[in-house]
């Protein structure tokens, strides 16, 4: 009951106020009434009975405070009037106010775009039932970085053994695609192999109709596969018939056997998925495939890599031949981390960038709001002598900040929605999860919190310094240089070098990133990307054998020639800088075979493949159309192969053997070295050049034709005397007209292939260079804030100067060195501080050191030069005050 009874007064004195006011007036009148009525009683006349009650009584107005200050809502209500007081006095400043709401949108948006980025890639779960029980399951080589994958039989062996997985999958490590026939044109559309047991360890059911079953996935079974939502829409037009109904897919008649609902997320390329068919029993170490797990209910992570080397050593006891000679054991890890791991330095480094972002919007706002507190002074001086408490007044101006803040965040979460929508178009296409970033409630959270965070950042300092002021000195001295002027004065002068110091921090950290960059676009890649046209194809099924694959790209690359502006054409099983295998390999002709201590990678190329790409060619002889399945087999190696592998000894004429371990049906011939060329940078840019070998598309042996074409397929290369982009349409007809069921992809430039592995580097300078843009203007802003505000404060001051014989010029460089102290102490911080976290930065550096001199002095004079035009300007008005007029004023 107390609480209804508390309730019922609280809506009472919000919403019937005037009711509760009569009523207050009736009681005091009633009890004076009463009291008068006594007094008279006992002797007095009327008036001096009622003159003694209301003394004995008290001042009515001051009752009244009394009575409301312990009414149900009262706080309430007086936060209200200081919500309404704190609208009207913002109100009264729209310039003030404008740029104040204006810098926190600009801190509190750019952090909350960020943070959704953040928590759409790292922080939220997977869309999938229970995802913290998803791991990835790899080998793990003592030295290797390539720890994702494992091989068949060990796969096979994990799914019969472990106790602690409920389901496990196997998915291959790259495919080359599938061409799609019929209606309306025959399409190359992205797909993915997975396991009958990919779906169950993900936790997805399909839309319409069913996943694989055991029997499909079975090598030799019949062919299925299940579409993503988007290609059903896409190319069927969303047709639930299309469940049922057989397909066209590398020329094999294959049924779809279900659509996959529209919120699957898995290879966000892959349009379609077909089952991988991995052999029962294999003694082929050769194939290695990704592998996913679902732990069992109540079972740790920890506790299923505990078990991890007891399943290995068993392994290892029974097939000790299948296990390579580096090879350490099985590592597990979370599914999210494998997806996410090598972009969380890069996007961190942008949160933290955003970060220091706010820091200066809310030193500048805070700025703000102390040079127009010095204003508010004799205010709150007046206030405070009718009796207002500094708690009274703090809140007040507390109340104030909070209204500056919330507008902030409001016009913040606007500038991030839209701001999200840039994201996305420059995020690059390798950022993992880039389908995912949206705003959602708990980024309005993030947002919600930095309002409340600034709040506490910008608004307590100046209410406190306000608040703290002697009421008889304020009251005093209206105008002139007080104590409390000065205390403003050496505050503002913090914020600046606080806001300086922070400007470093962000611009050194973009100069970093971009001269990384910069380092990194002029690496030389080991070949000529000028006037190069690229295209992928995935060879259809009956181009299974090397001799037919030959006659196919034979006929391609005769048309592809003789195409008006091609110099030359060239087919391999992967140009540089994409993904393609390796080989392991041995030296023969020694004293005994050594195995090399990597496997080198493996390229297939066509004779032209070299002069096409402008790779050099530094000794010996490249591939020739002699290089055939009946000549001897042939094999040209990189400079590093070569000068790591033969030392002082001629490679020339030695001899390899290729494919060692992989299983007799990979046997290949030995092969004798014909050349040496240039280094190539096969990978990316920011990794030196590997160990590389090549041989001729002719002499690939025909078992490795079809994994080939399945799991790579071949990419092409045209070296043209005019734009190649001009010839993409002739491209695509040239293809068609030797076979018109042989879809092509992926055309493009070579010099676009190349800007698309610096994406994610672009996108990480851009971002932090503007974010170190937005915070030095801001910073320039506070600098020119606070010596206007100098100047005007000190007018009456300069007009004495001036009328004493103090030159313009002296003005200028007294009001120049008033500004620039905190400037110079910012900047002597912010380079320490920049220093001593320059070390975070080597993860994504290239070709520049963390902490290069050259940088932090470019930083430290850009900086210093800004704030020097910043105090410039308004210093430069103080030389034009005219003393006459300054000293009438004051």
């Amino acid at each position: 009951m107390p609480v209804l009874s508390n309730i019922k007064s609280l809506l009472r004195n919000l919403f019937r106020k005037q009711r509760v006011e009569q009523d207050l007036d009736d009681e005091i009148r009633s009890h004076l009434e009463l009291m008068t009525a006594q007094k008279i009683s006992e002797g007095m006349t009327p008036q001096d009975a009622a003159r003694a009650a209301k003394l004995e009584l008290g001042g009515v107005e001051q009752i009244k405070e009394q009575v409301r200050a312990v009414q149900a809502g009262a706080q309430l209500e007086t936060l209200l009037q200081d919500l309404r007081f704190g609208l009207r006095t913002l109100r009264k400043s729209p310039g003030f106010t404008a740029v104040a709401v204006l810098t926190l949108a600009l801190g509190i948006g750019a952090n909350t775009a960020i943070f959704t980025v953040i928590d759409s890639v790292l922080l939220r779960p997977l869309p999938y039932p229970h995802p913290e029980r998803i791991v990835k399951v790899s080998s793990a080589y003592r030295g290797s970085v390539f720890q994702t994958v494992i091989a068949g039989p060990q796969y096979r062996f994990l799914r019969e053994s472990s106790r602690s997985f409920e389901s496990v999958e196997a998915h291959d490590v790259i495919t080359s695609g599938v061409n799609v026939s019929g209606n309306p044109q025959p399409e190359h559309l992205v797909s993915a192999a997975v396991s009958a047991d990919f779906f169950r360890v993900l936790g997805v059911a399909p839309l319409l109709g069913r996943t694989f079953t055991e029997a499909e996935d079975r090598p030799g079974g019949p062919c299925a596969v299940l579409l993503t939502y988007g290609l059903w829409r896409r190319r069927y037009a969303g047709d639930p018939a299309i469940v049922g109904r057989n397909l066209t897919l590398n020329a094999q008649t294959c049924l779809v056997t279900g659509v996959l609902p529209p919120t699957f997320s898995f290879d966000q390329s892959a349009e379609i998925f077909m089952p991988v068919r991995i052999p029962p029993v294999t003694r082929d170490p050769g194939h290695s495939y990704f592998m996913l797990a679902r732990l069992r209910p109540g079972v740790t992570i920890d506790q299923a890599r505990a078990e991890m080397p007891a399943i290995f050593a068993r392994f290892k006891a029974a097939h000790g031949d299948l296990v390579a000679r580096n090879e350490t054991g099985i590592e597990l890890q979370p599914y999210l981390d494998s997806i996410v791991g090598d972009v969380r330095p890069s996007l961190w480094l942008l949160f933290g960038a955003v970060g220091l972002l706010l820091l200066i919007a809310c030193a500048n706002v805070a700025n703000l709001l102390l040079s127009r507190a010095a204003n508010r002074t004799s205010e709150m001086a007046v206030r405070a002598a009718l009796g207002a408490g500094r708690r009274r007044l703090t809140r007040q101006l507390i109340t104030e900040s909070a209204l500056l803040a919330f507008a902030g965040g409001g016009f913040g979460l606007l500038m991030a929605y839209e701001g999200i929508s840039a994201l996305r178009g420059l995020a690059p296409g390798s950022l993992p999860r880039a389908a995912d970033i949206s705003l959602d409630p708990r980024v309005a959270g993030f947002a919600f919190f930095l309002s409340l965070l600034t709040v506490v950042a910008f608004g307590l300092l100046p209410a406190l310094h306000t608040t703290g002021v002697d009421i008889h000195a304020s009251l005093l001295a209206a105008s002139g240089r007080t104590t409390s002027d000065t205390r403003s004065a050496r505050a503002r002068a913090l914020l600046i070098a606080a806001e300086v110091a922070l400007s470093v921090m962000l611009l050194a950290g973009a100069a970093l990133l971009m001269r990384s960059l910069i380092a990194l676009r002029g690496v030389p890649p080991g070949f000529d990307p000028a006037n190069v046209l690229t295209f992928k194809m995935s060879p259809s099924p009956h181009y299974a054998t090397t001799l037919l694959l030959q006659g196919f790209e034979l006929q391609v690359l005769d048309r592809l020639r003789a195409l008006p502006g091609v110099d030359s054409a060239a087919v391999a099983i992967c140009l540089p800088l994409e993904l393609g295998p390796d080989m392991p390999t041995e030296i023969l002709g020694q004293s005994q075979p050594a195995l090399l201590i990597k496997s080198p990678h493996y390229r297939t190329v066509s004779p032209d493949y070299f002069r096409t790409l402008g790779i050099s060619l530094i000794r010996g002889r490249p591939f020739s159309d002699s290089d055939t399945a009946d000549s001897a087999p042939v094999i040209i190696i990189n400079a590093s192969m070569a000068r790591r592998s033969f030392q002082d000894r001629d490679p020339l004429g030695a001899h390899l053997q290729l494919g060692g371990g992989l299983g007799a049906e990979y046997a290949d011939p030995p092969r004798v070295i014909v050349g040496v060329v240039g280094d190539v940078r096969e990978s990316s840019l920011d990794k030196p050049a590997d160990w590389t070998e090549f041989i001729p598309r002719a002499q690939v042996p025909t078992t490795m034709t079809a994994d080939v074409n399945r799991l790579v397929g071949a990419s092409w290369a045209i070296r043209t005397t005019i734009p190649p982009e001009q010839l993409a349409d002739a491209v695509r007809r040239a293809v068609l007209a030797v076979d018109p069921q042989q879809p092509i992809s992926a055309v493009r430039t070579m010099q676009d292939a190349m800007s698309q592995t610096l994406e994610r580097q672009r996108f990480t300078v851009f971002l932090t260079t503007l974010f170190a843009a937005l915070g030095v203007l801001l910073a320039a802003v506070g600098i020119y804030g606070v010596i206007s505000y100098t100047v005007a404060q000190r007018t009456h001051e300069i007009g004495i100067r001036m009328a004493l014989g103090a030159k313009r010029l002296d003005i200028l460089k007294m009001m120049i060195r008033k500004g620039f102290h905190p400037v110079l102490m910012g900047v002597v911080v912010g380079l320490a501080a920049a220093l001593a976290l320059a070390r975070f930065l080597s993860s994504v550096l290239y070709g520049v050191r963390p902490r290069d001199p050259l940088t932090f002095a470019a930083v430290a004079a850009a900086l210093m030069a800004v704030a020097l035009l910043a105090c410039y300007i308004p210093a430069r008005r103080a030389t034009k005050v005219d003393p006459m007029v300054a000293l009438r004023h004051e």
